[in-house]
C-alpha cells in the first residue's frame, strides 16, 4: 500500500489504471495528504497557463496553498465553461469560441482558424481533427452548451479507468476484466456525438468490444447534434420569455434539427428494432451495457410488456447512473430494468462532467468520493468551505487532480451530504462519501441557483469577464 500511495503523491493520474479498490483502503491522514499535496501540484502547474486561474488567484490574494481550504476561493462556478457570449453561436463566431477555448486549457489551439466554421458539430469536428483536444459539451436548458477541454489522452485515460472500476470495484479482481477480456458492448443511444456521453464511444469499442462488429447502438450511423441541443435551449428560453422564436436560422441547422426529429419519431419502431437486434446478435452472451437509468426503463418497460426478459447473460455487467432523471417511474423501477437484463451486476455513478473521476456506490447506498476528487462543501449562503465533518450538508464542489491541461476545481449545482471523515461507510471503504438524496439547487429554489464563491465573490466574476474579453 506504501507504494501505492507514494505513486498517487507523486503523480495522481497513476490513479486511472491502479487498482480502484486500493483507493479505500488508504487511511484519512493519507487521504488529507494527497488531496493537500496534490493541490498544490496542479495549482502550481496550471497556475502559469491558464490566465483565467492566475487572474482569479491574483483576484483572491492566493499565491500559494498552505491549507485545503485555501482552495475554495479558487473553485470556478460550473458555469465558467458557458462563459462566452451567447452572441458567438447566434453569429457563427467560432474564432472567437476558440480564442476563449483557449482561455480554459494549456493545451495550445492557437493554430486553428475557425473563421469560416458556421456551426458547432462541425467546429467540434475541426478541434478534433487539428489539435490533442476532444472537446466535450453538456446540455444547456438555455443554449448555452458547456464545453469542457479535455484531450484525447485524458479521454482514453477515462476508459481505462471506467474499466478498472469494473474490475475492482467489490474487491481486486473480483468483476470482469473487460480490457483483456472483450464483451460486447450495448448502447441505447447514438453512436456519435460530442456530447459527455458518446464522446467515449469509439475508445470503448477498442478497448472493451475489440472492434465495431462487437458493438451495438440504438443509433448507429447517427450523430447527436450540439447544435440541435443548443437551438432546442434557446428556443425554449425564447418561448419562456414570451418571444415567437429566435430569428433567421441557418439552414444548416435546420435539417440536423428536422432529422433528429425525424429519429425521436420513429423512436418506438427504433426500440422494438433495438430490441430484436440485441436478442439476436448478443441474447444469452455476458455483454457490457452502458446508460442511464431513465433510458433503460424506457426499453425495459416496453420488453417486458412484450414478454421479454433475461435477455442477457448472468455475467454480464451494467454501468449507469443518473437516477429518474425527473421521470415517472414506479417503485421497482430497478428491479424491472434488471429483471428485463437478465443479470444484477451493476455499477451505479454520481459524476460530473467536468471531472475525470467517479463516484461509485456501495452495497449501501452511498457513492464513495475517489482519493484523487479533493471535495468541499460549501455554505449556499456564503460560498465559504464547511467543516469536514460527517453528516454535514451544502454545496458539493471539488478538485480532480487527474486532469493536468485544465483546473477541475468546480463548484456544482449539487446540495449533498458528506460523511466519511470521521467514520468509515459501514461497507469498510475509508474516505469521504456521498449520502443520498442528491438534490439540484434550482429545483430546491424553484428554478433559480445562485452561486455565491468563497473568498471574494467579485474575484470570480472579474476572473470570467477577463476570460470573455480574451476572445475580444
Amino acid at each position: 500500500m506504501s507504494d501505492y500511495y507514494q505513486r498517487l503523491l507523486a503523480d495522481p493520474t497513476s490513479f486511472h489504471d491502479a487498482c480502484y479498490d486500493d483507493g479505500f483502503r488508504l487511511s484519512i491522514e493519507q487521504i488529507e495528504r494527497l488531496h493537500l499535496e496534490g493541490a498544490r501540484k496542479r495549482f502550481a502547474e496550471l497556475r502559469p497557463g491558464l490566465s483565467v486561474l492566475d487572474k482569479l488567484a491574483r483576484e483572491q490574494g492566493i499565491d500559494a496553498i498552505g491549507t485545503i481550504d485555501d482552495i475554495a476561493p479558487l473553485l470556478f462556478p460550473h458555469t465558467v465553461y458557458k462563459s462566452y457570449p451567447i452572441s458567438y453561436l447566434e453569429r457563427a463566431r467560432f474564432d472567437k469560441l476558440t480564442k476563449w477555448l483557449a482561455g480554459l486549457t494549456t493545451t495550445d489551439i492557437s493554430n486553428v482558424d475557425a473563421s469560416g466554421i458556421v456551426s458547432i458539430d462541425d467546429w467540434l469536428d475541426l478541434l478534433d481533427a487539428e489539435t490533442p483536444l476532444t472537446v466535450a459539451h453538456t446540455s444547456g436548458t438555455t443554449g448555452k452548451l458547456s464545453f469542457v477541454p479535455r484531450t484525447k489522452v485524458q479521454w482514453r485515460q477515462t476508459i481505462v479507468h471506467s474499466a478498472i472500476i469494473l474490475r475492482d470495484w467489490w474487491g481486486p479482481g473480483t468483476g470482469p476484466d473487460i480490457l483483456a477480456d472483450k464483451m460486447p458492448i450495448i448502447i441505447p443511444g447514438y453512436r456519435y456525438g460530442a456530447a459527455a456521453q458518446q464522446r467515449g464511444n469509439g475508445i470503448q469499442i477498442e478497448l472493451y468490444a475489440g472492434g465495431p462488429d462487437n458493438a451495438l447502438f440504438m443509433y448507429p450511423d447517427s450523430r447527436f447534434s450540439a447544435d440541435v441541443a443548443s437551438l432546442a435551449g434557446r428556443l425554449r428560453a425564447a418561448e419562456a420569455r414570451g418571444e415567437a422564436g429566435i430569428g433567421d436560422i441557418p439552414p444548416v441547422l435546420l435539417e440536423r434539427r428536422d432529422a433528429l426529429l425525424a429519429l425521436e419519431q420513429r423512436r418506438p419502431e427504433d426500440v422494438r428494432h433495438f430490441f430484436a437486434e440485441a436478442q439476436r446478435r448478443f441474447g444469452g452472451r455476458d455483454v457490457y451495457v452502458t446508460a442511464m437509468w431513465a433510458i433503460l426503463f424506457d426499453w425495459a418497460e416496453e420488453g417486458l410488456k412484450r414478454g421479454i426478459k433475461g435477455i442477457f447473460g448472468p455475467g454480464s455487467v451494467l454501468l449507469t447512473g443518473g437516477g429518474k432523471k425527473g421521470k415517472e417511474m414506479p417503485d421497482d423501477w430497478r428491479d424491472q430494468v434488471l429483471e428485463f437484463l437478465g443479470f444484477d451486476n451493476f455499477y451505479e455513478m454520481y459524476a460530473t462532467s467536468e471531472m475525470m473521476g467517479l463516484c461509485m456506490m456501495c452495497k449501501n447506498g452511498n457513492y464513495h468520493v475517489p482519493p484523487i476528487i479533493v471535495p468541499f462543501l460549501l455554505d449556499p449562503e456564503t460560498g465559504r468551505p464547511l467543516p469536514r465533518k460527517d453528516g454535514t450538508t451544502g454545496r458539493f464542489a471539488g478538485l480532480d487532480l487527474m486532469p493536468q491541461t485544465y483546473w477541475a476545481g468546480l463548484i456544482t449545482g449539487d446540495e449533498v451530504t458528506l460523511s466519511g471523515w470521521q467514520t468509515p461507510c459501514a461497507c469498510g471503504r475509508t474516505g469521504p462519501h456521498v449520502v443520498p438524496p442528491v438534490r439540484r439547487y434550482s429545483e430546491k429554489e424553484g428554478g433559480d441557483d445562485r452561486i455565491v464563491c468563497a473568498g471574494a465573490p467579485e474575484a470570480h466574476d472579474r476572473a470570467l469577464e477577463f476570460l470573455a474579453e480574451l476572445s475580444m
